[in-house]
This record gives C-alpha cells, sequence and structure tokens, in this order.
C-alpha cells in the first residue's frame, strides 16, 4: 500500500451528505484501519459523525470535526479545540443574516438554519436537518453559495479583518465559519506533525477539491485523489485491499 494515512471528508466522500454509512462501506472502512491510519476530516461535529459511522469508528478513526477545529484521538479523548469568542459568534451571526437576506428562499424551518458548533458557526441555507433530496437538489454544483461569497465580497473580508474569520463552503448546502487559517487544510498538516508522520505517506480523499470546494485547502498540503461520490471512494478503497 503506496500510503499509511488516509484522510477522508465525510459527506458524499464516505456517507451520502447526513446520512449513515452503508454497512458494505462501513466493513471497507474498518478493513482499511487495519492496514492504514483512517482520519475523517468534516465541518460536521463529533456527534454527527460518530453517529453516522457508528460505535465501531470508535478506536479505529481519527476525528477532524469542525473543519479540524475539535480533533480527536482514535479512542475519542481530545486533542485540541478552538473555540470562538462571543464576539466572534456574533459577528458571524449578522453575516449570516446578511447571506440569508441576499439569497431568500422558502425554508421549512427558518430555526433550524443557523447551528453554534462552538468552534464554528455553520449556516444552511435551507436548514441542517431538511430531506435530503431537498438538500442534494439546492446547490450541487456550489454556485448558489459561491455567487452569495462573491456578491458579499466586502463583508466576508471584513469577517476576515476586524474578526479573524474565515468562510468556506461546506456540506451539500452550508456555509461553514471558523477561525481564520484554521482550515481543513491547516488542521490535516497539525495532525500530521502532531503524530510525526511523513508527508508523502499520507493523502486526502474529497469530492469538492476543485478551487471553491470545501476541500480545497489540503491541496498543496499533502497528496489529494478526487472522488465524484462516495460510491468511488469505496472503489477506489477496494482496489488498495484487493493489493
Amino acid at each position: 500500500m503506496p500510503y499509511k494515512h488516509f484522510f477522508f471528508d465525510l459527506d458524499n466522500t464516505l456517507t451520502r451528505s447526513k446520512s449513515p454509512i452503508l454497512p458494505e462501506h462501513e466493513q471497507i472502512l474498518l478493513d482499511m484501519s487495519r492496514q492504514a491510519d483512517v482520519v475523517v476530516v468534516s465541518g460536521s461535529s463529533e456527534k454527527n459523525i460518530w453517529g453516522r459511522l457508528t460505535d465501531l469508528s470508535k478506536g479505529n478513526y481519527y476525528s477532524l470535526t469542525q473543519n479540524g477545529n475539535r480533533a480527536f484521538d482514535k479512542d475519542r479523548s481530545l486533542l485540541w479545540e478552538r473555540l470562538l469568542s462571543p464576539s466572534q459568534k456574533e459577528a458571524a451571526t449578522k453575516f449570516v443574516a446578511l447571506a440569508r437576506k441576499h439569497t431568500p428562499t422558502v425554508v421549512p424551518d427558518e430555526n433550524d438554519l443557523l447551528e453554534d458548533r462552538g468552534c464554528q458557526m455553520a449556516f444552511s441555507f435551507i436548514g441542517q436537518h431538511a430531506d435530503i433530496d431537498l438538500k442534494e437538489k439546492f446547490d450541487p454544483d456550489f454556485s448558489k453559495r459561491r455567487a452569495v461569497l462573491a456578491d458579499l465580497h466586502d463583508e466576508v473580508a471584513l469577517l476576515e479583518s476586524e474578526h479573524g474569520l474565515e468562510i468556506t463552503i461546506g456540506g451539500t448546502t452550508n456555509l461553514d465559519i471558523y477561525l481564520k487559517g484554521m482550515n481543513k487544510g491547516h488542521n490535516t498538516g497539525e495532525l500530521i506533525a502532531l503524530r510525526g508522520w511523513q508527508k508523502e505517506e499520507c493523502i486526502y480523499i474529497g469530492d469538492a477539491l476543485f478551487p471553491g470546494g470545501n476541500d480545497e485547502t489540503v491541496v498543496g498540503v499533502i497528496a489529494t485523489r478526487p472522488v465524484k461520490d462516495y460510491h468511488e471512494t469505496y472503489a477506489y478503497l477496494t482496489s488498495f485491499l484487493a493489493t
């Protein structure tokens, strides 16, 4: 096996968005973890990640949650966390209000749009817990969210310069807001340094490695492998296990 440490995005890379891992896919991932390190890197909270990967993930996978700003060892002990301050959360909430006005959308529940995850504010344009089919149809090519960030360029710049916050596109309907520079790429590198791994022995697999995608910040940190969806991920992993 050419790599010893495998990093994975979650939504549409290991599972369908906001959905449990399929049993046959979980077995493949467990088989991988017996031959190499498995690291899940997601904007989701640890509760969401662990619930979707089931208890079999405990003791087998590292978890870089909230884009890696709350990180856990394989045994789920905390490695680090970077909490947002009250003033940063307030600034993020004000930005979300602007984004909501900028792209008005009929949603199932107005109270389900913004989620405070501690290290990250996550804004879904149609709802964190909206129907999965509805979510997947909302912005499959990321164009709607890219347009919002482009149109609110000045506000995005202000969040960065005055509040030290970064915004990236996440999941199927989200904008993720967290500490500037503390993105997936940075936190992937931080775990590698903490564990003393060699970067050339690491690879990141994700569905959004393209410019503007929520995995893009890992490009240049370690080797990357783009996938179209989670089915392609497991076909790729099976090729390793077969050798």
